[in-house]
């Protein structure tokens, strides 16, 4: 067993079962997991793929760049949605190049994460070993204004999260510039960045610190 940390994440399609071509969605779920793992190359441990039904995996050695993770995704199934269960913790197995066949606290500390995320009907839960509320501060925030949004700005907002200029974005959607800023400025932009921001810093602290505790006995 390694002393070192990972992230695993798990996630699956919000409703999935309502979605007609529940087929096409997938491929574009899965598409979206190889672009993943090509832009993120250096930071993938082990690399996304979809696993069991609409669910998907992968393990990530840093919290960096994750929020451009999930949001990228997010944009890969547009105008379905994705929760996701975040895992932090040792890895028991030695790596393999795809996130399967592993085991050790960071995937089931995900699994009891994606596990609670459906039951409280939340879009993002973490779990590392410890009581921690800013993790479930945001998740609720986080997750009450993202239901709040329109189909349009659950749209802008991924973009934006991912990284893309609103420039780009209004390029890419054939609006204007202006109506990007309105869109973002509607649904509360800057909440949403400070909030992630403070998210990525726990996240970050909770390795750095070795604060990850406690033993996750089932997956």
């Amino acid at each position: 067993m390694s002393d070192k940390q990972y992230f695993a994440v798990i996630g699956d399609i919000v409703e999935s079962r309502k979605i007609d071509d529940r087929a096409g969605l997938q491929r574009q779920l899965d598409a979206g997991l190889a672009v993943i793992n090509r832009q993120y190359a250096n930071q993938v441990a082990s690399k996304y793929l979809l696993t069991i039904g609409d669910e998907f995996q992968g393990l990530v050695q840093t919290s960096k760049s994750l929020d451009q993770i999930l949001a990228s995704l997010r944009i890969a199934v547009h105008p379905a949605d994705l929760r996701f269960g975040i895992g932090v913790g040792e890895l028991f197995t030695p790596l393999r190049e795809h996130a399967i066949g592993m085991d050790g606290p960071c995937f089931q500390r995900a699994r009891v994460a994606i596990e609670r995320a459906k039951e409280r009907s939340t879009q993002i839960e973490v779990e590392n070993g410890d009581a921690h509320p800013g993790f479930e501060i945001y998740s609720l925030l986080y997750s009450a204004m993202r239901r709040n949004w329109t189909e349009r700005q659950r749209q802008i907002i991924d973009l934006s999260m991912s990284g893309m200029e609103g420039v780009d974005i209004a390029r890419l959607l054939g609006v204007s510039p202006s109506a990007v800023s309105q869109h973002l400025r509607a649904a509360g932009v800057a909440y949403v960045r400070k909030a992630t921001a403070s998210w990525l810093v726990m996240l970050a602290s909770i390795v750095v610190e070795g604060t990850v505790s406690g033993e996750v006995t089932s997956a």
